[in-house]
């Protein structure tokens, strides 16, 4: 997947939900032919007046504002051109020192050598700070409006330009930005950049700014989500859900320890939030604990096993590992199905080495879509030589439960992952299957829960003080979440 740094992110109904960015900040690149209709116009005419006719820095300018600042004696106006501002983005240093302000000049007069105006301007709008972490017209566009900068109206535009005096003040004063857009209004119909009936129309906008939260996505993300990609408008259309890609951001915002989600629906990642970053669901890659012993199931009851066949839970092999069990009280021998729905470590391996422990490797690497030599006898209790990624895992279940009907055998493990369900759920969800897995003496909790049509992945990693327990609070937050999801969006069934 090419670099698309720099990208609009749209969710699959095409509202936009985030940009593509490696640095963590939120800037969407908008071309010239992008720009909002009057936007430059509007712009020089606020900013720097005689920003065609200087060559950078404008001393009229300079003299203009400091009269202006001894009369009022405090900072009132700045007499920067926009191509000082545009060096001033560029190197990013707002120290008011001597040194800084030699670079700024240096830097400013390279820049009026090398570029056309029309090319400052276009890299001015792309770079420019405009609060919360929004740097670009575009980004800026579509997190106060919801909508591409060519579809600004003009009272839009202005609210704008009002803020980037001051983002991060006006943002949080809503009567001084009011009182700017106006001032800003009046100066441009004095100047005669505004028509009496767009000054009437302008001034009695009401200024109404959003916040739609745009979401950072890492470029290895793209690969994962893209559905459709324009390199022409910088633009990804993903498959993400919007309503249901939020819930997973707000979830994972509020969870206490660092917390990964990932949503599988129809065969598209649907949903995707960490607290490592957007990244981090498709390439941290880990143990997965027993969230592979359905697949396991499965491949024992096609090759003989019953669901009520009774299994020793002592250890009963030659494999060279400690085989440790979380209920270290269990039963002498219990069925298959008892297996899989307690989860014991030693049945399932004592299990595969009766059926072939080779035979069982085979099938979990065509399983899970991994090589054969990263697939080891351990593997059956959830390690692998390269490690799962929460997307692969929900992937694999996705694949694997998908046509769960026509396999009389898929159904009756999925019977029993609803049984459990059912328990750890306490009856709260209804419809879905439950299968966890916990690695790194329980710092690692694993949960995949859903139906094989929508299906969530969850990984949360930490420890509550003294909290050895094989699921501390991991399974009322995947509750609570999924009681979210359910009455907003979806009905499970």
């Amino acid at each position: 997947m090419n670099n698309c740094e720099g990208y609009a992110v749209y969710c699959r109904d095409k509202h936009p939900i985030g940009v593509v960015s490696s640095n963590g900040e939120r800037n969407a690149i908008c071309s010239s032919n992008d720009m909002p209709r009057n936007f430059a116009r509007f712009l020089i005419a606020i900013e720097d007046r005689r920003f065609y006719s200087h060559a950078g820095i404008d001393p009229k300018s300079i003299a203009r504002a400091i009269k202006a600042n001894i009369k009022a004696k405090r900072i009132v106006q700045g007499g920067s051109t926009i191509t000082q501002q545009l060096a001033r983005n560029i190197l990013r240093d707002h120290r008011r020192s001597f040194s800084r302000k030699l670079r700024e000049a240096v830097l400013t007069i390279n820049i009026e050598r090398e570029c056309s105006k029309a090319e400052i301007l276009e890299s001015y709008c792309n770079t420019v700070y405009w609060g919360r972490n929004i740097y670009g017209i575009r980004a800026a566009s579509l997190e106060y409006f919801g909508k591409e900068p060519l579809n600004l109206t003009t009272s839009e535009q202005l609210i704008l330009i009002t803020l980037l005096r001051g983002p991060n003040f006006y943002l949080t004063n809503e009567e001084h930005l009011q009182k700017r857009y106006f001032l800003l209004n009046r100066t441009l119909r004095v100047n005669k950049t505004l028509t009496s009936r767009k000054y009437a129309r302008t001034r009695k906008a009401r200024i109404r700014l959003k916040a739609n939260h745009l979401q950072v996505y890492g470029n290895q993300t793209v690969a994962y989500i893209a559905q459709q990609i324009d390199r022409s408008e910088h633009l990804i259309v993903s498959t993400l859900d919007e309503s249901l890609q939020n819930e997973a951001r707000n979830y994972i915002s509020k969870c206490k320890y660092p917390t990964t989600l990932v949503c599988i629906g129809d065969g598209q990642v649907r949903a995707a939030a960490s607290s490592f970053g957007s990244d981090y669901p498709f390439t941290f890659r880990g143990n997965v604990g027993s969230t592979l012993k359905p697949f396991v199931y499965k491949f024992l009851r096609d090759n003989g096993l019953k669901s009520d066949s009774l299994i020793s839970t002592q250890p009963e092999n030659d494999l060279p590992w400690d085989i440790r069990e979380v209920d270290v009280n269990a039963k002498a021998s219990i069925t298959l199905g008892e297996a899989l729905k307690l989860s014991n470590n030693n049945a399932f391996v004592n299990a595969s080495c009766a059926i072939g422990i080779d035979r069982v490797q085979s099938f979990l690497a065509t399983a899970l879509n991994l090589p054969r030599e990263d697939v080891v006898p351990s593997t059956i209790l959830g390690a692998t030589v390269g490690g799962i990624s929460l997307f692969e895992l929900a992937s694999a279940y996705h694949r694997f439960f998908i046509n769960d009907g026509k396999d009389p055998i898929k159904q009756e493990c999925i019977s029993i992952l609803k049984e459990l369900a059912r328990e750890k759920f306490e009856g709260e969800v209804s419809g879905m299957f439950f299968k966890s897995g916990t690695t790194n003496q329980n710092r690692e909790r694993y949960g995949i829960v859903g139906t094989a049509r929508l299906l969530f992945g969850f990984l949360r990693q930490g420890n509550e003080i003294n909290d050895y327990t094989k699921d501390g609070n991991f399974l009322s937050s995947i509750m609570n979440f999924l009681a979210r999801v359910g009455k907003k969006i979806y009905t499970w069934k």
